[in-house]
């Protein structure tokens, strides 16, 4: 998946300025991963040497909390985690929260009610833990399924796949796509596995291989707590999420989504009571719609962590490659964004790096380290 080149301390992105680097924050998805969701031995020996020469390095991800755990095995070495798009900060080493943010209860009831009409995935981000939904059966209609696989297969001359083998393509039963430090026992999706079908009805194999794409369906399946009922599981609780999320399973019901929803997440409701918008929208590569506090961002947290060290935003470096990404990389002087990012995203940013799969975050460490080497030579 990922290059072979070999690496060294070098300013591969052509970093420019007066002061030295002293924190970078990373995005996870489509930026620390390749598309196989690994960390790439690079990237890891990278972090590695920004530290050893005296960068703070950080994670600042829409994942939350309990999803970080292949991130802690291949990285020890980090300590501060800012999850649920900078709702949700922790200080691994001291293993507390630092910043905790949420939807207000009632709100976020209105919301959930309103996503559980269209038939999608949704999932509640309340601190530690991600519960899910997945709706009626009935809701994934034939010509849905058949419009969803034929935009994934289109222009793909190697694929003859039914809609029938697409909705029964299981995991493999080797370990390739694991994740690090997870056993086989999580991914009891696999053809044949009897494991797999004791904890999952034939439904809800069809739902996932719907909702979520190949390269993610073992991360979600790993890491979500699936409830029956996931509006009465939230009224039950004593506070709102952190986040809310859908995965719409084809691009028709997406733009739906956002087109009915547009007045309410864009500057004020036009529903006639005046009342301010509590939630944003972010898009995401990976067929899911993110419903966020709109004041609460990965840059806010970046700039409370830069203001706590006191290092101005000309010594923060910030990567990432989606929508949630462009608050930190507005706020910092060294904003890199992914190769493999959007045209948006590559305009937000001053620096542009390789892609995920092509080392783009070692590349853009060791440019900051051999930056922060050259002005020290003019000091």
């Amino acid at each position: 998946m990922s290059s072979t080149e070999t690496l060294q301390i070098k300013n591969y992105i052509g970093l420019t300025g007066d002061k030295p680097i002293r924190f970078i924050a990373s995005d996870v998805d489509g930026t620390l991963v390749n598309d196989a969701k690994a960390i790439p031995n690079e990237a890891i020996e990278a972090i590695r040497a920004a530290r050893e020469s005296g960068i703070r390095v950080a994670i600042a991800s829409g994942r939350a909390w309990n999803e970080m755990n292949d991130v802690i095995e291949k990285l020890p070495c980090l300590r501060y985690f800012m999850c649920t798009n900078g709702a949700y900060v922790m200080d691994k080493d001291e293993k507390r929260t630092l910043f905790h943010v949420t939807f207000d209860k009632e709100q976020a009831l209105y919301l959930l009610r309103k996503l559980l009409t269209y038939g999608v995935y949704v999932e509640a981000y309340v601190k530690d833990k991600i519960f899910g939904m997945y709706p009626p059966s009935r809701c994934i209609t034939p010509e849905r399924l058949c419009a969803c696989v034929d935009e994934r297969n289109e222009g793909d001359d190697s694929n003859t796949k039914s809609s029938y083998s697409v909705m029964n393509n299981h995991i493999s039963a080797d370990t390739e796509g694991h994740l690090p430090g997870e056993t086989h026992d999580h991914y009891a999706l696999a053809e044949g596995d009897a494991a797999a079908h004791t904890k999952m009805s034939e439904c809800e194999v069809e739902q996932s291989n719907f909702f979520f794409r190949p390269n993610i369906r073992p991360f979600i399946l790993a890491t979500r707590t699936m409830v029956p009922d996931l509006l009465a599981h939230m009224e039950a609780l004593d506070e709102g999420p952190e986040k809310m999320q859908i995965f719409y399973g084809d691009e028709p019901m997406r733009q739906r989504i956002l087109q009915d929803l547009r007045d309410e997440y864009q500057g004020m409701s036009h529903d006639g009571t005046g009342r301010e918008r509590f939630y944003d929208v972010l898009l995401s590569s990976e067929g899911n719609l993110e419903f966020v506090l709109p004041h609460t961002t990965k840059g806010t947290a970046v700039e409370a962590l830069a203001n706590h060290w006191k290092f101005s935003p000309d010594e923060v470096m910030t990567l990432g490659d989606s929508e949630n990404d462009l608050s930190m990389l507005r706020f910092a002087g060294a904003s890199v964004a992914m190769g493999n990012g959007k045209p948006n995203i590559k305009e937000a940013a001053r620096y542009v790096t390789t892609d995920n799969n092509h080392h783009g975050v070692a590349k853009a460490i060791y440019s900051a380290i051999a930056y922060n080497n050259e002005l020290l030579k003019k000091q």
